[in-house]
């Protein structure tokens, strides 16, 4: 008897992943159809075309530019980013600025 309602109980949730599986597949296939129609509508492209895109540019390895050769986890973080790009200033040290010649003593206030 244990065996015959121990049967049902595992087929009882397995029915209702079954259940669960297909109204899930139901509900994607069906908003599938509605970003398609809403995107011949709005002339924006569907949620699916965009997603499709990124997966065919992330498959061929050009989002983000992998660059070969980076020893840490934040090179490539920088290499992605941009923030390793040179910018204009180079030079950083440290500078002595002379002093501006025969300047005029400070005013004082009455």
């Amino acid at each position: 008897m244990s065996a015959v309602l121990g049967l049902m109980v595992w087929s009882m949730l397995a029915m209702l992943g079954l259940v669960f599986a297909a109204s899930l597949a139901i509900w994607l296939a069906v908003m599938v159809i509605v970003s398609l129609v809403s995107s011949v509508f709005t002339g924006r492209p569907a949620a699916v075309t965009v997603l499709w895109r990124r997966y065919r540019e992330m498959t061929r390895q050009r989002w983000p530019q992998q660059r070969p050769g980076s020893a840490t986890p934040r090179a490539d973080a920088a290499d992605v980013t941009g923030a390793s790009v040179p910018t204009s200033v180079q030079d950083v040290r440290w500078r002595e600025v002379p002093k501006a010649p025969d300047a005029p003593a400070p005013q004082q206030r009455p």
